[in-house]
């Protein structure tokens, strides 16, 4: 099953392979995104957000994803770099954390594989914010501007 973190993992990785091969005179100016993203107030590392051109023409220089650290500060890449073209964008999210279903009392080896000590993943993002939901209308959208582009954004808690 492919989880959005795992999409996330993998746009993560093309989008970085696409950095080494950009740079001809064609490519479109962007402009950095910076940020803070919360979830219920709170700050999460990993909380992995993506931007989409929402004329939903998604081509290989402006589609972004980012990715929080610990303080929930964001910084947006794209196949050209650090940033985005200009434009309007739907942006959507997903938080993944580690939900631990082993008793307390069990001993547990380092040998131990998450699915057989009984860990999970949970999602943290409601559907209605959730990247990948088929049914997402996700309410959030962002302009990128030439100026300073900055994106501050709380997701409601489910």
């Amino acid at each position: 099953m492919v989880t959005p973190m795992t999409r996330g993992l993998a746009i993560v990785a093309s989008l970085m392979a696409g950095v080494t091969l950009t740079g001809c005179g064609g490519d479109p100016p962007i402009y950095e995104i910076k940020g803070q993203v919360t979830l219920g107030g709170k700050a999460y590392p990993r909380l992995l957000v993506y931007f989409r051109p929402a004329s939903g023409e998604v081509n290989r220089f402006n589609m972004g994803v980012g990715e929080t650290d610990q303080h929930g500060h964001l910084v947006v890449r794209s196949n050209t770099g650090v940033g985005l073209p200009a434009g309007e964008y739907t942006v959507t999210f997903s938080c993944q954390v580690p939900r631990h279903n082993t008793p307390a009392s069990a001993k547990l080896s380092a040998d131990d594989k998450p699915s057989e000590v009984g860990i999970t993943m949970v999602e943290l993002v409601p559907d209605s914010h959730l990247e990948g939901k088929a049914n997402s209308t996700t309410p959030v959208r962002f302009t990128v501007t030439s100026s300073e582009n900055v994106f501050i954004y709380d997701i409601p808690a489910k």
